[in-house]
């Protein structure tokens, strides 16, 4: 059977993995069908029935094969059925589940149970995101005990502690991908059903062009959600764009500028102009990193030209951020700038007087998290909720995302993880500007895939230090395709290749 590793080689006296695993599977399988009957039983529910035999087979084939169960993962990010759980809050803010939210803790389990049989009993991968990650949820988990022992006036601890799990699950896709890969044909694998997902999604955004004011994407259940589905495009176009300027061959050049263009259509008629604008930084970065000078003179033609070459929709959604006469007047320090936008625009900007009133009543670890439940700004957002030590943490989470992704690419020497890797770094910087206009780093559409792409990419620089180690070789010159990128010592490799191994 060998479901987890060959058992070529096995020396006198050692017992198969075969006879330990055939007995674990079969009572799982047992196990899994009286739950079954229990469940059927109990709820006389045919769908209830349903999910639960498809979480039973799921949760198996990651027993069989780890990398199935990602793949399965990756396609219920954009495209897991959501529902409505009710209301949670002082602002009835209604309480959205998917069943991608089941999955990633049935997946979680499946990897624990097979790295215990493989011998493998670590939770995570080194990398240098680790530390941030912690350190940003750790002060969030102080600034939540803190509101909840003083018991902040208009904080919910329901809302809040729905914020908490929901941060958690993207961690847990970061640490769950992150230990499920390890070599480069599985990245090339996820980023195959990582963007065969994402063409599903463009293909429904497209059909409902024309009959919608503004796409959204699948399965939403309380309308669309513009902002989440561009950021989400911005991400897909990103990648795609990163790896266009590295393929090797005409037909794979061909293929990623076929899915970019399939994300451009929808993404034009999400109207998102905190999205546009993220868009514009990653296409200007992907060219500038790349030293593809004709790829940034084209950006700037189409700039040039977008009054002419873009459709009338958007051309009217981002002149109606300045109005003059009928919008909110602009006011900052106390002074009137003299010009009016419109009320969403502004709301985006009033948002950092509450930040600054917010600072001097709880300056340190914030109201809490939930706390406010602000929408117009993540940075505002972090300052609110969970102080100076949260956005400080929170801006060092985010160093550590860019310094990775940046040593990804200068060190790996295949062009899919350099792709991949300088596609992600592009991505983090403008999901930062996106996260200006909206609370980015909190929506779980636009997170999930954003932590599996930063999941790959601390593999692929694992592999890169690991070749290094291997060879001992001096990083090539060519290494550096931008001045932008300096390559780091070869001491500082091979220290971070010690650490790994």
């Amino acid at each position: 059977m060998a479901l987890f590793r060959s058992e070529r080689g096995i020396g006198r006296g050692e017992v198969a993995e075969s006879q330990i695993e055939a007995p674990f599977f079969a009572a799982f399988m047992v196990f899994a069908a009286v739950c079954l009957l229990i469940a059927h039983i109990y709820f006389g529910n045919l769908t209830v029935t349903l999910a639960l035999a498809v979480t039973f087979v799921i949760f198996g084939l990651t027993l069989v094969r780890v990398d199935l169960g990602v793949y399965i993962l990756i396609l219920g990010m954009l495209l897991s059925p959501e529902i409505n759980a009710g209301q949670v809050g002082y602002g009835e803010r209604a309480l959205n589940l998917r069943y991608n939210d089941f999955l990633i803790i049935v997946i979680f389990m499946g990897v624990v149970i097979k790295q215990a049989f493989e011998g493998r009993p670590i939770l995570w991968r080194p990398s240098p995101v680790n530390a941030g990650i912690l350190l940003y949820y750790g002060v969030c988990v102080i600034s939540f005990l803190s509101a909840y022992q003083t018991k902040v006036e208009a904080w919910d601890v329901k809302a809040a502690a729905f914020v908490m799990l929901k941060m958690l699950e993207f961690y847990l896709i970061f640490f769950l991908v992150g230990n499920a890969t390890n070599s480069a044909d599985q990245i090339r694998k996820q980023l195959g059903v990582f963007f065969f997902a994402g063409l599903v999604v463009c293909a429904y955004c497209i059909a409902q062009i024309g009959s919608v004011d503004r796409v959204g994407a699948p399965f939403e259940t309380e309308g669309t959600e513009p902002n989440t589905l561009g950021g989400y495009l911005v991400l897909l176009m990103s990648i795609a764009g990163a790896l266009y300027v590295h393929a090797p061959t005409r037909g794979k050049r061909l293929l990623f500028l076929f899915l970019a263009l399939a994300a451009f259509v929808p993404f034009l008629f999400t109207l998102s102009r905190a999205s546009y604008i993220a868009l514009i930084v990653c296409m200007f970065l992907v060219a500038l990193l790349a030293r593809r000078f004709a790829v940034l003179i084209a950006l700037v033609a189409l700039l040039a030209l977008s009054n002419w070459l873009l459709p009338a929709e958007v051309l009217d959604r981002v002149n109606y951020t300045f109005q003059r006469g009928s919008g909110e007047e602009v006011v900052i320090a106390g002074k009137d700038v003299g010009f009016q936008v419109d009320k969403s625009t502004h709301e985006r900007i009033y948002v950092w007087d509450k930040v600054w009133y917010n600072l001097n009543v709880w300056p340190w670890f914030g109201g809490g998290v939930g706390w406010g439940q602000v929408l117009d700004s993540q940075y505002a957002r972090v300052l609110i909720e969970t102080g100076l030590f949260g956005i400080t943490s929170f801006l060092f989470m985010q160093y550590r995302v860019l310094r990775t992704t940046r040593q990804a690419y200068l060190w790996s020497t295949d062009w899919v993880s350099r792709g991949l890797s300088m596609g992600t770094f592009v991505v983090t910087v403008g999901l930062v500007v996106h996260s200006l206009g909206t609370i980015t780093f909190l929506v779980v559409r636009i997170m999930e895939p954003f932590w599996f792409l930063v999941a790959l990419t601390t593999v692929a620089r694992a592999n890169a230090i690991e070749e290094y180690v291997r060879t001992r070789a001096l990083p090539r010159a060519e290494a550096n395709p931008s001045p932008l990128l300096e390559p780091a010592p070869a001491v500082v490799v091979a220290r971070e290749g010690r650490a790994a191994s």
